[in-house]
């Protein structure tokens, strides 16, 4: 076989890196070099001058043409019967998987081109065979991959999007159809900033085109915008969407090559419309509820009301903004004849929160009033009862503890309704007695009768008052401060002022408790004699 000027170029041939093979007019092979040698384990002694497609066996198994027997049909034949071959002027090109070569198949690459003579008849063709297995097979898993990716991105439950490196849409998700109401069929393929034309109603960056400009400018032209390694995080607020515009959270990472290289973004896109609002409903409710808990604030004595032969200190620490816990101290001047005469008040609403804290509020008022009215504890207590218990409709009821205090008898006059035993401290031989309840807890029954009990208070006697928050704190091993630490704690400190005294069981509490959070008021009044 001879090239055009006349000669035939077979050492050229047998030297090149692809499998390649020559055939005649006749379809007989006059060239068969090394790498197809190779390629197909026959050797050129053997194959040369074979015809009748029998340069096919090695490939499919059967006698069937090449690509290089194509050459010589007619160009609307090849046409008709072979749709995956390409026709590059008088070249054939075909990428096809033979699955008899060698276990798994093969894919090839195969290039044919006629030989002319030198009167530019075709005189032959030349085949040229490469094995593109890996390219292909890589490809196939690249598509695999990309599938797999559409997949997962199309089930994303966030809205997402991705964009390659030219700004272009290749993937949106179910999500961002159902909230932009833009499919997308007509999204995928899109530019030049038209996948922001749902959000903002006009062409401008979304988030994962800023991956796409240098870090300086994202910098300097989107203050707003939070950097968290190669991802950009933003909330906005896009005023055209909706009735009255929506809050987003938005997060873009950039996406990369096998080489490092950025090849797009993607971005997803959250509607926190309702968590906002949640926010800001939290928000105006914790204002108010700061307005309540100064309010309830203003219910406890800013200066405890002092007498001569007593010193009292008092203090509450709500478990939230605002308790069901108080004290009061009501000073008894302005009647002439219980001059030096105080009441002392403490008490423990049932619940917590809002509720506790207005029922506190009644509470207080109504035992204040009736006991500027009344002289008796018991009768103030039994009167504020009736009006408590007419007015609990929600089932709750207050513990409480209200004592006459006069500095001329240096006694206490008292009802325990239901409360905590005040422990007192007796100087005189180290000994605690505890203060038991004379009648029930405030809104519960009506027309319940409470008893009055007095006791003498001497020099350096304390009396400590406390809510239950005090003993039922907890540590981390679940255990109770207690009333035994509350005693002891009482004796030890019992020489100091009553100031001091506070300040010691209350600094017990919070090392007992360490870093457990408070779940109850705590509430305590010391009254030491002197």
């Amino acid at each position: 076989m001879e090239s055009r000027d006349g000669t035939f170029h077979g050492n050229i041939i047998d030297f090149l890196p692809d499998a390649t093979f020559v055939i005649d007019i006749e379809g007989r092979v006059i060239a068969w070099n090394r790498a197809m040698e190779e390629l197909t384990g026959i050797s050129a002694g053997s194959m040369l001058g074979k015809a009748d497609y029998e340069y096919a066996i090695p490939f499919y198994g059967e006698k069937k043409p090449m690509l290089a027997n194509l050459i010589f049909m007619p160009e609307v034949e090849i046409e008709k019967r072979y749709d995956t071959i390409k026709k590059i002027g008088d070249t054939l090109v075909v990428d096809i998987f033979i699955p008899a070569f060698r276990p798994g198949g093969v894919y090839f690459w195969a290039k044919a081109s006629p030989l002319y003579d030198p009167h530019g008849n075709i005189s032959g063709a030349i085949e040229t065979i490469r094995d593109i297995s890996d390219r292909k097979r890589a490809e196939q898993e690249i598509t695999r991959s990309r599938q797999s990716l559409e997949e997962i991105i199309s089930f994303l439950p966030d809205a997402t999007f991705v964009i390659n490196s030219d700004g272009v849409v290749i993937s949106w998700n179910r999500a961002m159809e159902e909230l932009t109401g833009v499919s997308a069929e007509s999204m995928v393929g899109k530019g030049d900033y038209e996948y922001a034309l749902p959000f903002y109603g006009e062409k401008k960056p979304m988030l994962a085109n800023l991956i796409l400009m240098p870090e300086t400018e994202v910098e300097s032209r989107y203050t707003h915008v939070k950097r968290e390694g190669d991802t950009l995080v933003v909330d906005t607020f896009i005023p055209k969407l909706g009735v009255s515009g929506k809050y987003f959270w938005a997060k873009a990472s950039p996406l990369y090559d096998p080489h490092g290289n950025i090849t797009g973004a993607i971005e997803t896109v959250r509607d926190i419309t309702e968590r906002r609002e949640m926010e800001g409903r939290l928000a105006r409710s914790k204002a108010e509820l700061q307005i309540a808990a100064e309010i309830q604030q203003s219910f406890l004595p800013e200066i405890i009301p002092q007498i001569t032969g007593f010193d009292i200190a008092a203090k509450s620490v709500m478990a939230k903004e605002v308790g069901g816990d108080f004290f009061d101290v009501i000073p008894f001047e302005i009647i002439p004849l219980e001059k030096g005469t105080l009441g002392i008040l403490i008490a423990d609403v049932s619940g917590k929160g809002v509720p506790a804290a207005l029922f506190m509020a009644l509470s207080r008022i109504v035992v204040r009033v009736n006991a500027l009215w009344h002289r008796d504890p018991a009768r103030a207590i039994f009167d504020a009862n009736n009006v408590i218990s007419q007015d609990s409709k929600a089932g709750m009821f207050v513990t409480l503890f209200y004592g006459t205090l006069s500095e001329k008898n240096r006694t206490l006059t008292y009802v325990n309704a239901g409360h905590n035993p005040p422990v007192v401290f007796r100087s005189r031989d180290g000994s605690l007695e505890e203060l038991m309840p004379t009648g029930i807890v405030l809104g519960a029954v009506e027309q319940r009768q409470y008893f009055s009990r007095t006791i003498d208070i001497g020099p350096d006697d304390v009396i400590v008052m406390y809510t239950d928050g005090i003993t039922e704190s907890i540590n981390a091993k679940i255990e109770m401060f207690g009333e035994e630490r509350l005693y002891s704690i009482i004796r030890q400190n019992a020489r100091l002022p009553a100031r001091e005294i506070m300040s010691k069981i209350l600094e017990s509490v919070e090392q007992f408790t360490g870093d457990v959070p408070q779940f109850d008021d705590i509430t305590l009044m010391v009254i030491k004699g002197y």
